[in-house]
């Protein structure tokens, strides 16, 4: 429970650093590779460790970026969920799902229930609702998957909502980087490198001496994704 507790608290994401050149011409999609991964062991076990992962970047029209403090940023299509409405105006909860069947096609709900489609609203430690969203995968800009190796050769992700039950449910590690460009509004080519930290006490606990890669890819205002690489393979020792 503790360990669970901990990835909640400590999946805090965004610490970034950019240097910008004067690039000649690129494509307004966005184009990253791997400039260094690294992990950094804090010794403390009630203190977080951190994955560090730098990414030299290019983009033709320089649109990167989101500002968490903005409420442009917040709003769609940057919006961290959708909910949905009857006609009335009330919001779609799980007995519409279980009595009436124009909706049985959502995705189940069982309890202990669960953090990616069913939201549950308490009061005083009682669930008075429980209410049907979809998160937006455009809420961040960058997204980041942990890929484990098997035994047989094979990598497979560890996918950081479903592995632990509610109320102690994973944060993934996709985030958001602040905007690069001074003026939004006259475009132009950036090229530099973005520093992304990952922290969290359960790295060592989860991974030990497994073998990891990361798949990373970003995403620009216009929703344009950047071209998806992976890591190296590599153990939390290796990159030390």
């Amino acid at each position: 429970m503790s360990l669970i507790r901990s990835l909640i608290v400590f999946c805090v994401l965004g610490l970034v650093v950019l240097s910008c050149f004067d690039p000649p011409t690129y494509s307004p999609i966005p184009e990253i590779e791997l400039a260094s991964l690294k992990f950094k062991e804090v010794g403390d076990v009630s203190e977080p460790d951190s994955i560090i992962i730098s990414l030299n970047f290019k983009d033709g029209d320089g649109d990167l970026g989101l500002d968490a403090s903005s409420p442009v940023d917040q709003n769609i299509p940057y919006n961290n969920k959708y909910y949905f409405r009857f006609p009335n105006g009330t919001l779609l909860n799980y007995k519409a799902k279980r009595t009436n069947p124009n909706y049985d096609t959502l995705p189940a709900f069982v309890k202990p229930y669960n953090c990616t489609n069913w939201e549950v609203f308490t009061e005083d430690n009682v669930v008075k609702d429980t209410l049907y969203f979809q998160l937006n995968p455009d809420h961040y800009n960058i997204f980041i998957d942990f890929l484990v190796k098997n035994a047989d050769g094979t990598f497979k992700e560890f996918n950081w909502r479903e592995e632990f039950a509610y109320p102690d449910c994973g944060i993934p590690f996709d985030g958001r980087f602040p905007i690069l460009s001074k003026d939004l509004n006259q475009p132009s080519a950036l090229e530099g490198t973005v520093r992304y930290g990952m922290v969290s006490t359960g790295f060592k606990i989860l991974f030990s001496i497994k073998t990891l890669k990361l798949r990373i890819k970003i995403q620009d205002r216009a929703l344009n994704k950047s071209n998806e690489i992976e890591t190296p393979e590599f153990t939390l020792q290796s990159i030390k």
